[in-house]
């Protein structure tokens, strides 16, 4: 009898130790797959966070002259699309000045939009604060616009010629019109005037866009660019003859070279010859920027109460 209840306890002790082992066994594959889902999660989220900031780059584009006497059958047959505007805003001229200018310089590369051949860098984090401003390159003979830091359009332009130069500064756009004839020519007509400098008389506007700095002060612009700067700036705003809001800000700097080539064309031997750097960009603004952020914070209240 006695090694009989020996018997069964010892069956029982062994039965209480194969479901525990059992018990242990099961919570230890349950808990397993959580641990590699929750891991493998972790790894997800970590990739999916490293992707999220990585953007996409342009192409490298490399350029090349060509002569328009040599190429003057294949300029004059091309239609509207890539080539022609890489073509034209490239070289800061129209489709009428495209064969009155013997060389031209042009790109390796078309068919992405002209942000690929923009002078002006894309993002410059120390202009965020601004809400919006307009920079006009003389050198370069080109405009950019940028809101909170990022660059949204640019375009090419024609500025003063060297008896009638562009001044350089600050301004701001002050008021526009659809239409104006030119005081000083009333052959002069020009749609999309936005006057920047009110005593001076020096605007942008849409204009003959001949390949060289060609204007009496102003800005010239492709219709389209001068329409579309013409919707975006801002008006000043007056309290009787005094400025009470300024307009968008609008920076002009640089010299054009005019006893020397043409700057884009130098882009063949150096496709970065006529780059403005995020450094050069952040110069030019930070004499200015107390001026700006003041007629910032002047306008964001005004029109807060409006």
């Amino acid at each position: 009898m006695i090694k009989t209840r020996k018997q069964f306890f010892n069956h029982l002790r062994y039965k209480i130790f194969v479901v525990l082992s059992l018990f242990i066994l099961i919570q230890c594959t349950s808990e397993s797959p959580k641990a590699i889902h929750l891991l493998e999660k972790k790894k997800l989220e970590t990739q999916s966070d490293t992707t999220a900031v990585k953007i996409p780059l342009l192409p490298q584009v490399n350029y090349h002259l060509i002569s328009t006497k040599d190429s003057n059958d294949w300029l004059m047959s091309l239609p509207p699309g890539d080539t022609l505007q890489a073509l034209l805003v490239l070289n800061r001229i129209d489709r009428k000045s495209l064969l009155k200018l013997d060389t031209l310089v042009f790109p390796d590369t078309v068919g992405v939009g002209i942000a690929l051949y923009s002078p002006f860098p894309k993002n410059v984090a120390e202009l965020s604060t601004i809400h919006k401003i307009l920079f006009i390159s003389y050198y370069a003979q080109a405009f950019a616009v940028y809101e909170n830091g990022s660059r949204i359009k640019w375009g090419p332009a024609s500025l003063g010629k060297q008896a009638t130069p562009t001044p350089t500064g600050l301004f701001s756009t002050n008021w526009k019109s659809k239409r104006t004839i030119s005081t000083v020519n009333k052959s002069w007509v020009m749609d999309w005037y936005f006057n920047i400098a009110n005593f001076q008389g020096v605007s942008m506007h849409q204009y003959a866009l001949p390949g060289y700095p060609a204007s009496h002060a102003c800005i010239r612009l492709y219709n389209e660019d001068a329409y579309w700067l013409y919707n975006w700036a801002d008006e000043w705003i007056l309290d009787q003859s005094n400025i009470l809001v300024y307009g968008t800000p609008v920076v002009i700097f640089g010299k054009y070279p005019f006893d020397q080539r043409k700057p884009w064309l130098l882009q063949s031997e150096n496709n970065i010859a006529l780059t403005i750097t995020t450094s050069e960009l952040i110069a030019v603004t930070q004499e200015f920027l107390p001026a700006i952020m003041e007629r910032q914070a002047k306008r964001d209240s005004v029109e807060f109460h409006l």
